[in-house]
């Protein structure tokens, strides 16, 4: 029996699946779009709830594989098509690192900076993110001294750190620190940036963006 070939990506319009898609124009190989559109509840659609149960984009499949969680993805992704590139191989002593910020982009960043959005901000003790101050002190400190999390090189650990940062930078949620400003600069540079922006924030529908 064949094998089933052939990476689609489950995406909506306005989400997260922004970084699901950055991640596959930058490793450049071709792939199937399905709309799941948020705003209309799709993605609690009986037949979606049987790839993700959670019930949330991005999902992806790749033949059988099924893969769900922007990190997730970026991992499968980048070490199946672009190991030693975009993922730092195992042996690598930056492969510590770039896993390091694959996790602390959605552990950390996101919810803290969710909690802040909403105006709810708890102590470390409370939770293990951290405060907002200390994941923006972090984040600052560390790019002020490279152009990417790992240095020189650009990897996957920045497609999915760096979308969440430049969505928070457009919200005004992260301070405009000059180290951020500089990075979400460099990101939006990228060729492949723009084609998922183009693909997730449509100017007809969201002309701010």
């Amino acid at each position: 029996m064949a094998v089933k070939r052939g990476i689609t990506l489950y995406h909506s319009p306005a989400s997260r699946a922004f970084t699901a898609y950055w991640m596959l124009e930058e490793i450049g190989l071709p792939f199937d779009v399905k709309t799941v559109d948020i705003r209309k509840g799709e993605q609690k659609s009986r037949e979606y709830l049987k790839l993700n149960p959670a019930g949330k984009v991005p999902t992806l499949t790749d033949g059988e594989v099924v893969v769900s969680e922007n990190p997730a993805i970026a991992l499968y992704l980048a070490d199946r098509y672009s190991y030693g590139d975009l993922a730092p191989k195992i042996e690598d002593p930056l492969r510590g690192p770039y896993l390091k910020w694959m996790v602390y982009a959605t552990a950390v960043v996101d919810p803290v900076a969710v909690l802040h959005g909403q105006n709810i901000d708890v102590s470390g003790f409370q939770a293990g993110f951290g405060t907002f101050d200390d994941m923006v002190e972090v984040l600052s400190s560390v790019l002020m001294e490279r152009k990417y999390l790992l240095g020189e090189r650009f990897t996957a650990a920045d497609v999915v750190l760096g979308a969440t940062v430049s969505f928070l930078m457009h919200t005004k949620v992260l301070p405009e620190h000059a180290a951020l400003v500089d990075y979400n600069a460099r990101l939006t540079e990228r060729e492949a940036y723009h084609r998922a922006a183009d693909a997730t924030w449509p100017a007809a529908l969201f002309p701010t963006l």
